[in-house]
């Protein structure tokens, strides 16, 4: 895996585009790897989240301020991330670069 690959990224309060998704509950990293998204919080609080590729529908932008990506499951469940440009973005951050290049990657790979 590059670095090309991971993502700063947090877990929303609420998956919603109301004040509280605007919100990070938990910090980390989203990762690509071979066969599987991965967030990783930082400093080891809480569980990673493992999602297998082929379990997944959909990756799609979900919202702006701050920019936020869905992962869609086959069998329905839904992931909100946060995906800044940087850990010191804030919520106001309107810069959706890391966002898009996450989902573009992520939706490249599921093409494959």
């Amino acid at each position: 895996m590059t670095s090309d690959e991971r993502w700063v990224a947090s877990v929303p309060f609420s998956s919603g585009t109301s004040f509280a998704g605007r919100l990070a509950l938990l910090g980390g990293t989203l990762a690509l790897t071979a066969d599987e998204v991965t967030f990783t919080p930082v400093a080891g609080l809480g569980g990673v989240r493992r999602i297998a590729l082929v379990d997944i529908e959909s990756v799609a932008a979900h919202a702006d301020r701050p920019p936020r990506l869905r992962i869609t499951t086959r069998a329905g469940d839904r992931m909100v991330f946060i995906v800044p440009s940087s850990r010191g973005a804030t919520v106001l951050s309107s810069d959706s670069s890391a966002r898009d290049e996450a989902a573009a990657r992520i939706n490249a790979r599921l093409a494959q």
